[in-house]
């Protein structure tokens, strides 16, 4: 099964995710992404507004390069994701 690196970006820098997940495939990778922007949503409450563009998930394949980026305003109003790079499906 392909691991997959879930990173959180912001005004602040980026939280990433140094261990990574094994999931079957990016759709589920997308899914999971999309589970932990629900969970860390109510901390991002304080933001200020000037800020939302810059936040946003990132998912990374096992190559390290980014595969699908989940910006706030898409996850906020739960629309999915944005996928970067087809190939990887």
């Amino acid at each position: 099964m392909p691991r997959f690196y879930i990173d959180v970006r912001g005004h602040f820098g980026t939280r990433e995710d140094l261990l990574g997940t094994d999931l079957p495939d990016v759709a589920a990778a997308r899914s999971e992404a999309l589970r932990i922007a629900g969970e860390i949503l109510s901390s991002w409450s304080g933001t200020l507004p000037s800020y939302y563009d810059e936040i946003a998930i990132e998912v990374r394949g096992e190559d390290l390069r980014p595969l699908v980026t989940i910006p706030y305003d898409e996850f906020v109003k739960g629309t999915g994701a944005v996928g970067l790079i087809d190939a990887a499906e």
